[in-house]
């Protein structure tokens, strides 16, 4: 079979660009040389790769597959290269970020991180959903223990969290004191919709004894940061990451309701998809969470 590496990227280079003219243009080849190795390629493989029409492009099943091949064997490549050109350099760089929620804690360590590798910037994505890490070109995403589904994907744990029962003082103020759980009754619930449902909310003390609140929420969000605002604006309890509201406790504004009783314990990790084809800037920054672990301090 006469196929050669240099297809293969030509390959790859098409398919990102979704264009036979401008994957030419980057390669500096032709366009009709460009055509011509696609046909050589699906003529070699027996199978079609691509779908074409006038206006569009798009992958066949066995075009998603070889693509996925030949840009690994393309990220290999220039993970070489840089790493050769670099080994003694400075790591340097955007790092893209999929995380979840806005913690102060996770603030101040990319801050301190950004310090320590001045020529590194970070490009941050914050967002609940757990965003595929190709699609949305991200190098690192911060995930929740239970979304640690995909074996494809590797991870370093960064810290341990516990979920908390809480709610503005203000809103507190409306009601007599919360000494159990019934006194939640009368009390809106704001339920975070994917991590708690819709039906009831479960919360259990430092012996593991499970005990149950069956109340529909007032109000139902799909983002950590939206139900925070909520909490703030007086309209219910919650149970929230302790580090999403650290600075709200410390300053009074949110209050934790029985401490005897809490959420699940969260574990973060630090996702990513290549262990040892690691670009240096991507490597600084795990060695940095390492070495760093979150924290929170209430």
């Amino acid at each position: 079979m006469n196929i050669s590496l240099d297809d293969m990227v030509v390959f790859a280079v098409v398919v990102e660009q979704q264009s036979f003219t401008k994957a030419a243009d980057t390669l500096g080849l032709g366009k009709a040389r460009v055509s011509q190795v696609v046909s050589k390629l699906e003529s070699n493989l027996e199978t079609r790769l691509l779908n074409r029409t006038t206006r569009s492009l798009s992958l066949t099943e066995a075009g998603a597959l070889y693509y996925q091949k030949c840009k690994e064997i393309q990220d290999i490549a220039n993970l070489a290269n840089t790493e050769v050109q670099q080994d003694t350099a400075e790591p340097s760089g955007l790092i893209r970020i999929s995380t979840p929620v806005g913690s102060p804690e996770l603030v101040r360590l990319l801050s301190e991180f950004l310090k320590l590798h001045p020529k590194i910037r970070l490009d941050i994505l914050e967002s609940d959903g757990y965003q595929d890490l190709t699609e949305e070109r991200c190098d690192i995403a911060i995930r929740a223990s239970a979304a640690l589904a995909d074996s494809s994907l590797y991870a370093v744990k960064i810290g341990e969290f516990t979920d908390m029962l809480c709610a503005s003082r203000s809103y507190l103020e409306r009601f007599p004191p919360v000494n159990g759980l019934q006194d939640l009754d009368q009390m809106n619930w704001l339920s975070h919709a994917i991590v708690h449902g819709h039906k009831h909310l479960v919360l259990k003390n430092n012996q593991q004894q499970v005990s149950v609140l069956n109340k529909e929420p007032s109000l139902s969000v799909r983002t950590t940061a939206m139900l925070r605002d909520f909490v703030l604006m007086g309209e219910g309890f919650a149970v929230m990451p302790s580090f999403v509201i650290e600075n709200e406790l410390k300053s009074g504004r949110i209050v934790r309701l029985l401490p005897e009783l809490h959420g699940v314990t969260v574990s973060l990790y630090a996702v990513y998809q290549h262990k040892t084809l690691m670009p240096k800037k991507v490597r600084a920054l795990i060695d940095f969470f390492k070495a760093h672990p979150l924290s929170s301090s209430v």
